[in-house]
């Protein structure tokens, strides 16, 4: 019994070993918390700047003593207004929505030189603007002793003297080459007709050409010859100032009717097709359904960065093989409910959570109007009423960019 007695049991108390490490670390937090605000907070030094420039004032501008010509005097970099008419303008963005620059061709960084096919059409694309296409043309024809009967540099043709090649000499045969402006800015396409007529015939030099090659074959033989020494060479010629206006202006072009962004495209209707059936499957675009004749395309769009899978997902390799997306409704249901005439030109804004006929309609419409050489381009929501001028400035971009 003593020795139980003798013994002491001491109880300490946890929180009175943990109170002076607490204290300890809530002072480190605190310290840390004021250093994050010192460096990065709206004070820091570090502090984000972007928005400095709406702080900024007005400086009055410069008055000249009297007598002192004032026409050398003026901003050195001025900025246009943004107007109704411009790609960028949207009644509805925020004060300081600064908008994007009108984009330029997306695929400069591909191949520089392709032979492009859409039915029984070829020509050769490059990624170059016809400046400096055209002179590199000049010396493909003089180095291979072609001689030139014509160039007229303000339309872009160039037309060769008649020739006989020496596997077959019963024909004389000529070469135009017509040298455009291409779909994308700073592209050129060259498109090429051949003309043979027989020996016995001894054309003439003013000889009207066919709207197609005689001799399929032939064409394609210049096409790749052209293509293979173009796409071998540099832009040894340099750059022909007056060769610059050829073609006119691109063939796509993004801008704005009646306060909504479009897209105009003039090219023959098969190509213009196309191109779009092409560009409705590229960059985060799935078509559901098309109706060439309707002009519309029911397609869907995910941006591709956001389709990517997390980390997690590629750990455990999850989604990595997505099912592509459906829509619950076909085309033709879709069309036979959408605004059409002149209720689908003043079309109120997409509001998708009111629509009571074929609720939850996923994906957009690219809705194709006008004549040949000459069409536009909207994209809708699935009821044929407007997105946001920034949601169809996006789409629009993007379907531009993979035109050919």
């Amino acid at each position: 019994m003593s020795s139980i007695k003798a013994m002491t049991i001491t109880t300490t108390s946890l929180l009175s070993i943990k109170r002076p490490l607490l204290a300890l670390m809530v002072a480190s937090l605190t310290v840390s918390l004021s250093g994050c605000g010192m460096f990065f907070g709206d004070e820091g030094v570090f502090r984000n700047r972007a928005g400095d420039y709406v702080k900024a004032d007005n400086i009055p501008p410069l008055v000249l003593p009297a007598g002192k010509k004032s026409e050398t005097m003026g901003e050195l970099y001025p900025i246009p207004p943004i107007t109704a008419t411009d790609f960028g303008y949207d009644p509805t963005a925020d004060d300081y929505e600064i908008p994007r620059p009108m984009p330029l061709s997306a695929n400069l960084e591909q191949e520089n030189v392709k032979i492009q096919r859409v039915g029984s059409e070829s020509w050769i694309l490059l990624n170059a603007a016809p400046g400096e296409v055209w002179p590199r043309i000049r010396n493909f024809l003089n180095v291979n002793t072609l001689a030139v009967s014509k160039a007229d540099i303000g339309k872009g043709i160039i037309e060769t003297s008649w020739l006989q090649f020496k596997t077959d000499l019963t024909t004389y045969d000529r070469y135009r080459l017509q040298i455009d402006q291409g779909v994308q800015p700073e592209t050129t396409e060259i498109h090429i007709t051949h003309m043979s007529v027989p020996v016995a015939e001894k054309p003439a030099p003013d000889m009207g050409w066919p709207r197609r090659s005689v001799n399929a074959e032939r064409e394609k033989w210049m096409l790749d010859e052209l293509a293979a020494t173009l796409a071998s060479e540099t832009a040894e010629g340099g750059t022909s100032l007056l060769a610059q206006a050829i073609g006119g202006a691109v063939k796509a072009n993004l801008g704005v009717s009646r306060s909504e962004p479009i897209m105009t495209i003039k090219l023959d209707r098969q190509r213009a097709f196309a191109t779009l059936t092409y560009a409705a499957k590229r960059d985060g675009f799935t078509t559901f359904d098309a109706d060439a004749d309707a002009g519309l395309f029911y397609v869907h769009y995910i941006d591709p960065e956001e389709a990517k899978p997390g980390w997690f997902k590629r750990t455990f390799r999850i989604g990595l093989n997505p099912k592509p997306p459906t829509s619950p409704y076909t085309l033709a249901q879709v069309k036979t409910n959408m605004l059409t005439g002149d209720a689908f030109e003043k079309a109120p804004r997409s509001d998708r959570d009111e629509e009571k006929v074929l609720p939850d309609a996923p994906g957009y419409l690219i809705v194709v109007t006008g004549t040949e050489g000459n069409f536009v381009v909207r994209v809708r929501d699935p009821y044929g009423k407007r997105l946001t001028p920034h949601e169809a400035r996006e789409l629009l971009t993007i379907l531009r960019r993979n035109l050919i």
